[in-house]
């Protein structure tokens, strides 16, 4: 009877390790993914030269947070990133999506959506940062 509790533990420990790995496996997947479209976005904005100069309006777009889709309104007035709203963020975690939202402040600041993640809430700021890059395509004057 122990040799069968042992075995069903060791099993049960088996699947869970397993299933960690698959976990860290996509996770990690997923983050080099986003690494790689930020540089992309990174060297064609390094391409342009001078500021951005935006068209002043309200523009809406989406980025992937840890816990699914996150929407961003962005707002430009005088050509200038003046306010972004999180409009849905409903499957992220509250506490990761708190902490998150600091990076609103350090866009704002910057003029730029090229700004650090916040750590701590790396996929979270991460979806943020997309859904308002996104957003400030469509606001972007050629």
């Amino acid at each position: 009877m122990r040799h069968q509790d042992f075995w069903g533990r060791m099993a049960s420990l088996a699947i869970a390790v397993i299933a960690v790995c698959v976990y860290q496996a996509n996770a990690l997947q997923w983050q080099q993914e986003t690494e790689a479209n930020q540089q992309a976005v990174a060297e064609a904005n390094a391409q342009n030269s001078g500021a951005v100069s935006y068209q002043d309006g309200v523009y809406i777009g989406e980025g992937e947070g840890f816990g699914g889709t996150i929407t961003a309104q962005v707002t430009v007035t005088d050509g200038e990133i003046a306010y972004i709203e999180i409009t849905d963020a409903s499957n992220e975690d509250a506490a990761y999506l708190d902490q998150a939202m600091q990076i609103v402040d350090n866009i704002i600041a910057a003029q730029t959506p090229e700004v650090d993640t916040i750590s701590g809430a790396t996929f979270s700021s991460t979806g943020i940062k997309t859904a308002v890059q996104q957003a400030l395509e469509g606001a972007a004057e050629t």
